[in-house]
């Protein structure tokens, strides 16, 4: 190459080194005297391997090998080959065949790349914190989602959900030409236990007539803690008007209906008014005033269950 071309490539904002076939180094351009602290004259006429250490590694070699022979040029990303160039920076480096006349050498070209690795670096944290930051927003919907449905203090679900579901419930049985009951559920004797034992002990109970209904009710049915002593079961998708004394036997039977309070053992018992679509109402505004009044015949007859 001439004086010219010489000049051009010592001006250019990248590495430039041209080796003979032999891969004696005969060009080695001023930014590869900065990146590397290695002058020109140190690196010309001698091999490539010596005076790049770094590079003279066998996949590398077989790669120059078949440039040589098939003419291709290949490109070694830094991402991938960060152990090429032992600096701090890094470096894509692209390597071409050039043939002038009976002559054949190899263009080396450093492109930096490390600004770039490092917007790409930058990128990757603010997705990954993006991603914890979603994550966050994602738990704190289902956390808001929780509150906003369920009882906090039972676990169950609340008076709002309970629309929700029973109207989707009522629409269910309509298409399907089913019934849909409704228990309307008091503790017994809450306000005394209350009054007695304080609001802690009230927790506790109500706790515990939460937990009871669980356990009593199918798994299809949906426990709902409507207000203060107050519960309602509903009862998807019944086959039969008798189907509701099945579910209000085990509420009534079951042996885990005793909670201690001041070492002093408190019996739990419930009133309870049942309802079913479409007999005793075409909404669910129909079938609670229905299972209501029903739970306050019971109370007052003192019975476990009125329909």
């Amino acid at each position: 190459m001439n004086n010219y071309c010489y000049e051009v490539l010592n001006n250019v904002n990248e590495g430039i080194i041209i080796v003979k076939e032999n891969f004696e180094i005969f060009f080695w351009n001023n930014y590869m005297e900065a990146i590397t602290n290695i002058k020109s004259s140190n690196a010309m006429g001698n091999n490539l391997y010596t005076v790049v250490p770094s590079l003279n590694k066998n996949y590398f070699k077989n790669v120059v090998k078949n440039i040589l022979n098939d003419g291709y040029a290949m490109f070694f990303s830094a991402a991938m080959h960060q152990d090429l160039m032992h600096t701090e920076e890094r470096f894509n480096i692209k390597i071409s065949r050039i043939q002038d006349e009976n002559k054949t050498s190899l263009l080396l070209e450093f492109h930096n790349v490390t600004g770039q690795m490092t917007q790409i670096k930058q990128l990757k944290k603010y997705i990954k914190e993006l991603y914890h930051v979603n994550r966050e927003l994602k738990e704190k919907e289902k956390e808001i989602e929780y509150l906003a449905y369920y009882d906090q203090l039972t676990g169950v679900a609340n008076r709002t959900l309970f629309y929700i579901l029973a109207e989707k419930y009522i629409q269910n049985a309509k298409r399907n030409n089913s019934l849909l009951g409704i228990i309307f559920i008091d503790i017994d004797k809450f306000k005394s236990i209350n009054d007695t034992y304080g609001h802690q002990a009230g927790d506790k109970i109500i706790i515990k007539a939460a937990n009871i209904l669980k356990k009593a009710t199918r798994e299809s049915d949906i426990v709902v803690r409507y207000g203060g002593d107050e519960f309602v079961v509903i009862l998807p998708n019944m086959k039969d008007i008798s189907d509701y004394k099945i579910v209000a036997s085990k509420i009534i039977n079951l042996n885990e209906n005793v909670i201690y309070i001041d070492g002093e053992e408190i019996k739990l018992s419930f009133s309870m008014g049942i309802s079913i679509y479409p007999n005793d109402g075409d909404n669910i505004d129909k079938l609670i005033v229905k299972a209501d009044k029903a739970m306050y015949i019971a109370k007052r007859n003192d019975e476990d269950i009125y329909y």
